[in-house]
């Protein structure tokens, strides 16, 4: 039957194996088998990406969503705050066509009007 051992205890292994303290030193400090801290430390490198691998939080599917959903509110946030900026920014971001500032603009004609002699070009305002 498989022993199970505190979770602090397989924390401070990893930590320990990863900061380079070697397998045989902790196998006789924890008592802990060397094939099973072998398997924590596989694990560690995959849960700080280090190794490829399915990280062990992602096994369980409600916290792997809750942690999607974190990643998506900070995503929003992020959005919502980059927006704003956009609001404040005074002004057309593209310009102004002028159209709308008053400024004469000239309308051509295809043919002067029916007994004028007119060029056919006649200034307007807007």
């Amino acid at each position: 039957m498989p022993r199970h051992y505190p979770a602090e205890v397989r924390r401070a292994a990893c930590e320990r194996m990863l900061a380079g303290e070697a397998v045989k030193d902790l196998v006789d400090e924890l008592g802990v088998t060397m094939e099973t801290l072998y398997r924590w430390r596989r694990q560690a490198l995959i849960d700080t990406g280090q190794r490829p691998g399915v990280k062990s939080y992602d096994a369980d599917p409600l916290r792997s969503a809750r942690r999607r959903i974190h990643e998506l509110e900070a995503e929003l946030e992020m959005v919502k705050a980059a927006s704003a900026l956009f609001e404040e920014a005074e002004g057309d971001p593209k310009g102004s066509s002028g159209l709308s500032e008053g400024r004469t603009t000239w309308a051509i004609r295809k043919s002067p009007p029916a007994g004028s002699s007119a060029s056919g070009g006649r200034p307007i305002t807007r």
